[in-house]
């Protein structure tokens, strides 16, 4: 056996397993399901909506926080905008004036952090929110959110369940079944007390929490991640929400799910090195023990397995493009024909199957916890896509993080 072949084997090991630990920690804790139940009291609550130039969503995301169950007297809307040049302050502005519960406020164009931290001091409520300005949630969504707060005081920041926001064309079906993978990954990781990152798409904190670990910080363009990092640093509890649900709208080209992929990978890459001591220490549960070195590893393997397949492939040709100069003789290319008997079944022809089936049962796990459907459409574009394009941006992020070099935004 090759080197090469060894290093693929060791991947689709570690994929395994990794696979196979979180199917034990799902059926030794299953979700619980969504109850009739209220809460006992309703905390005061501020959502804060960073928007930078977002004037063909603000309306529906502002729309959707005034549909929410909740007390209106207990909801603060603070809408920062962080220099649109736009039509996304004519339209944030409007509802202020009509709705008591929204304040809108204008500031120099500084980066969503800051305008999360505009949003913290102008925010008074004893939960702090945040809701990206191309996201909708649903009616229930925050009081299933408080349900959790309530039930364990120790809880001191919550993620929801994130789903695609109708999904169009390929690449949004794509990341459709993508974002629900995600949903069951969130919640296993929930159960391990070791969840990595509060999306901007309805992450609640205790107003506590910033007092304790500080404000948001530019945090390489992924202040999300960097916030849970510095929790887990201070052995703050951070929990899954799977019965708060919100929709989000994603890169519709792959230009920009390039560019928000390498940025949330290369965020990763950096915020890792800035917490470096938290790896494999046990001091921080599973979080420094599994959840962080698995986290980079798989990293490593997808681009490895990516770069076996493609010399592979790219040798092969080269070796058919010689052998037709060489000789004359066309290539030949094998039948379609299925003969069972000689059906090949190597280990990895196993793993690749085991790691399939697995992943597939975790998709349709995914789905039961986000309360959605799955299409047969969205699966097979899924397969087919996202180890094509899953590189793309793995590599850029290795390639940006190498040469120190920021990422891009938008």
């Amino acid at each position: 056996m090759d080197l090469g072949a060894l290093g693929v084997y060791t991947c689709l090991f570690m994929g395994l397993y990794f696979e196979v630990f979180l199917l034990i920690s799902f059926f030794e804790k299953r979700p619980s399901k969504k109850s009739d139940a209220v809460p006992r009291r309703f905390p005061t609550v501020s959502i804060i909506v960073p928007c930078y130039n977002e004037e063909r969503t603000i309306a529906a995301t502002v729309q959707s926080l005034l549909a929410l169950e909740y007390p209106k007297k207990k909801l603060d809307i603070v809408v920062v905008d962080d220099g649109s040049t736009d039509g996304t302050r004519t339209i944030a502005e409007r509802f202020a004036k009509k709705y008591p519960q929204v304040r809108y406020f204008y500031k120099e164009n500084g980066g969503k952090y800051t305008a999360l931290n505009f949003g913290i001091e102008a925010s008074h409520g004893d939960i702090v929110g945040c809701l990206d300005a191309d996201s909708f949630v649903a009616q229930d969504a925050l009081v299933e959110s408080v349900k959790y707060l309530e039930q364990d005081p120790s809880i001191m920041a919550l993620t929801p369940v994130m789903n695609v926001y109708r999904p169009r064309n390929l690449l949004e079906h794509m990341q459709a079944v993508e974002y629900i993978f995600g949903v069951f990954f969130k919640k296993m990781f929930d159960n391990l007390a070791s969840i990595s990152v509060l999306p901007g798409p309805f992450s609640l904190y205790r107003r506590e929490v910033f007092r304790r670990v500080g404000i948001f910080r530019r945090a390489h363009n992924t202040e999300d991640m960097e916030i849970a990092f510095r929790m887990h640093a201070h052995g703050l509890k951070i929990a899954n929400a799977h019965t708060a649900y919100v929709h989000t709208t994603v890169p519709k080209t792959l230009r920009t799910l390039l560019t928000q992929r390498a940025r949330w990978s290369q965020g990763y890459l950096q915020n890792s090195m800035d917490y470096k001591y938290m790896y494999g220490n046990p001091r921080f549960g599973h979080f420094g023990t599994f959840t962080l070195p698995f986290g980079l590893a798989a990293f490593a393997a997808g681009l490895y397995i990516a770069g076996y397949v493609l010399y592979n492939v790219v040798a092969t040709l080269w070796t058919r493009a010689f052998t037709l100069w060489a000789t004359g003789i066309p290539l030949h290319f094998p039948s379609l024909s299925i003969e069972w008997f000689f059906i090949n079944t190597s280990m990895m022809l196993f793993l690749t199957v085991a790691i399939f089936f697995m992943t597939m049962t975790a998709i349709i796990l995914g789905a039961r916890i986000a309360g959605v459907r799955l299409h047969a459409k969205s699966l097979a574009i899924y397969f087919m896509l996202f180890g094509f394009v899953a590189p793309l941006w793995l590599s850029r992020a290795v390639w940006n993080t190498a040469r120190v070099r920021e990422s891009v935004w938008r």
